[in-house]
């Protein structure tokens, strides 16, 4: 997810990638997929913030719900609870990019429009 994150954040692939990606994480949640979605929220949620201002309020209202619910372990809760705090001070902490990888002019990019439902060539 991680890397993922990091193809959206270079602007390497459309945020509607990892917006799917999300999706798929906080649907059918369990620990685990809460924790990967975190972890990528840590990660691209600056950026989204900007581009997916709509699509992250759906986010936070399924980690909201997902909060409320109670089904999750008290460490994973604890993980969500963080993950506002990160947000309400606006990612200060998790910038969109590293020192030194803002390496490609903005107008040389070329961002590539992706889903998961996309077949792969070669495949």
């Amino acid at each position: 997810v991680m890397f993922i994150g990091h193809l959206v954040n270079q602007q390497v692939v459309n945020e509607i990638l990892v917006l799917e990606v999300l999706t798929l994480l906080l649907e059918r949640s369990t620990g685990d997929s809460v924790e990967l979605a975190i972890a990528l929220l840590k990660e691209v949620g600056q950026r989204l913030d900007e581009l997916s201002p709509r699509a992250m309020h759906g986010i936070y209202d399924r980690l909201r719900s997902l909060l409320q619910e109670g089904e999750l372990n008290i460490r994973v809760k604890y993980m969500i609870e963080v993950m506002f705090a990160v947000r309400k001070d606006k990612f200060k902490d998790h910038p969109t990019f590293a020192a030194g990888l803002e390496l490609v002019e903005e107008e040389d990019q070329i961002t590539h429009l992706k889903t998961l439902k996309d077949k792969v060539k070669g495949l």
